[in-house]
C-alpha cells in the first residue's frame, strides 16, 4: 500500500479478498508429524525430503506444504523483501488450501526461529478473517512475545505494525494503545502504518494523537510525508469518512 507521496506503507492492504466464515478450532497439544519434528530439529534438508515424499502420496498434506514453504524461506534469504515476494508467489495457494492452514501458520508465527518465516506466516494469516487467525495475530502484541533467534532485517516493531494492519482490516479494534505506541517509532514507515491503523481502530478518538504525529513530523526531510499523511487522515475523520 502506498500513500500519496509514494512511500511504501505495508504489503497488507485495506481492500481485497479476505476469506470469511472459517471455523477452525485451536489445536490442543496435537502430536507433531515426522516432517514437523524434522523442521523443529532444524534438519531442513531431511524435512524437505520427507515433505516432498508425503506430497507425492497426498498432495493436500498441509504439514508438508507448510514445511516446504518454511524451508524455502530459510534457504532463500533473511530480508523483508524476500519474505514479501515469496508470500506473493504463494498467496494463491494459501487461499486455495483455506482455513485448515491456519494452525500451521499460527504456530510458526509464534515459535519459528526465522523471522522471515514468521513474517510470511503473518501475511498468510491476514488472508483469513477468522477468530483463529485473529487469535494468533493478537499474540504478536503480547508483552512476552519475542522475535526468533535467527537474525534478519525483520524487527519486532515491523512485525507488530504488519499485524496491526491485518487486525484492523479484520475489524479488530482492541489494539488502539499498542498502535499509539507504534506511532512513537523512529522509523517513518512504521509511523505511517500506525497513522493508517489508528484511523481504522480509533476513529475520531485518534485525532489528537494524529495531530501530535503531524506536529512532530513536519519540518523534517525524512518525516514530512508522514505529517502530510496524518493531516489528510485527520481531515478525513473530521468529515466523517
Amino acid at each position: 500500500m502506498f500513500c500519496e507521496s509514494g512511500k511504501l506503507i505495508s504489503l497488507i492492504i485495506t481492500v481485497g479478498v479476505i476469506i470469511v466464515g472459517c471455523s477452525v478450532s485451536v489445536p490442543q497439544g496435537d502430536r507433531l508429524s515426522e516432517v514437523e519434528q524434522l523442521y523443529d530439529q532444524q534438519q531442513y534438508q531431511n524435512a524437505m525430503s520427507v515433505a516432498r515424499y508425503n506430497l507425492n502420496k497426498k498432495s493436500s498434506d498441509l504439514a508438508s506444504i507448510t514445511t516446504v514453504w518454511k524451508v524455502q524461506l530459510v534457504q532463500g534469504g533473511k530480508s523483508i523483501d524476500y519474505a514479501q515476494q515469496f508470500y506473493l508467489q504463494a498467496k494463491e495457494r494459501i487461499i486455495e488450501k483455506g482455513a485448515e492452514l491456519i494452525p500451521f501458520m499460527g504456530k510458526a508465527l509464534l515459535k519459528d526461529p526465522y523471522n522471515t518465516v514468521r513474517l510470511f506466516c503473518l501475511y498468510a494469516l491476514a488472508e483469513f478473517e477468522d477468530s483463529l487467525s485473529t487469535h494468533y495475530l493478537v499474540q504478536v502484541f503480547d508483552p512476552g512475545f519475542t522475535l526468533g533467534s535467527k537474525s534478519s532485517d525483520v524487527t519486532l516493531e515491523f512485525l507488530r505494525s504488519e499485524a496491526a494492519m491485518a487486525l484492523a482490516n479484520h475489524g479488530y479494534t482492541d489494539i488502539y494503545d499498542q498502535v499509539v505506541e507504534l506511532a512513537n517509532s523512529q522509523d517513518p514507515e512504521i509511523q505511517a502504518k500506525a497513522v493508517t491503523v489508528l484511523a481504522l481502530v480509533g476513529g475520531e478518538k485518534a485525532i489528537p494523537v494524529l495531530e501530535e504525529i503531524s506536529r512532530q513530523a513536519h519540518g523534517k526531510a525524512d518525516t514530512d510525508w508522514v505529517g502530510e499523511l496524518a493531516d489528510s487522515t485527520v481531515a478525513r475523520l473530521k468529515r466523517g469518512e
